[in-house]
Order: structure tokens, then sequence, then C-alpha cells
């Protein structure tokens, strides 16, 4: 995507594109995705909300990857989490973090993410994407208000 139309982008999804394409990048590096973020930050002249908000997804990620994953097999279980394609699991990880360990509003965290999905993978992976994290909401008792 040309940078002019990321820089046009609302502030919360430019945080979780970012935040994407840094964990995107860790599925094929050994360096740690917050390695990829320091770079793309550097790259990007995003506000400093925009950097923190990224910053907080790839961290929290990083933390809880092993009870996201577990979350994703439970929400998802006809397709290993192993097997999933990588922006997906990526995606998934993100939003799931935010739905479960931060205080973001539900609805544009998962329209971020499906559309995130359809941006970079197509409708099947958007449609894997938003039941998955509408499951969640629902089972949380958050609805998809936001």
């Amino acid at each position: 995507m040309a940078k002019s139309a990321v820089g046009n982008e609302r502030g919360s999804l430019r945080a979780r594109r970012l935040a994407f394409q840094a964990l995107f990048e860790g599925e094929f590096s050994r360096r740690p995705a917050t390695d990829a973020l320091v770079r793309l930050l550097s790259d990007d002249e995003a506000p400093a909300e925009v950097q923190e908000h990224a910053s907080a997804i790839v961290d929290g990620v990083a933390q809880r990857r092993d009870s996201l994953d577990g979350e994703i097999g439970r929400r998802a279980p006809a397709i290993p989490v192993a097997e999933l394609g990588r922006v997906e699991r990526s995606i998934l990880r993100g939003a799931l973090f935010e739905l479960l360990y931060s205080p973001a509003a539900p609805g544009p965290t998962v329209r971020d993410a499906v559309f995130l999905a359809r941006t970079y993978a197509g409708d099947a992976a958007s449609r894997l994407v938003g039941g998955v994290l509408r499951n969640v909401t629902k089972a949380s008792g958050e609805g998809d208000e936001g």
C-alpha cells in the first residue's frame, strides 16, 4: 500500500496494520516481531499513540502467544493453529490479544481484523477471522458494539 494511503488511515487501523505486519514478519524470521516493529515504525512516521498501540499489540502477543493459540484452537477446531495461513494466524493473534487482554472496543477490533484479512488474504480469510472473533465477543458477552 502506498505510504500516503497508510498515512490517511484511522489511528487504530494504522496501529493494527503495523502490528500485523510485524507479527507476520516474525513468522518468517528468527528475530522477534518486536524487532520488525521497531524497523516498521522507523519507516512510518506514525504518531506516538499509533506507535504505542502497535507496540502494545506486538508485546502482548509475544507474552501470551501460547494462550492466544489455545484460544484460536478452541474457536476454530477444524483447522489446527499450525495449519492456518500465516496472515490469518498473525491477524487472529493480534485481534484476540486486544479482545481478551486490552480495553479495546470489540466492534472496531473485529472490523479492522476482518478488513486486514480481506486485504492481505482474501474473502475466505476474512470470513474465518470474522467468525472466530465474533464467536469470542459473543462468548464474552461483549457483542459487536463499538
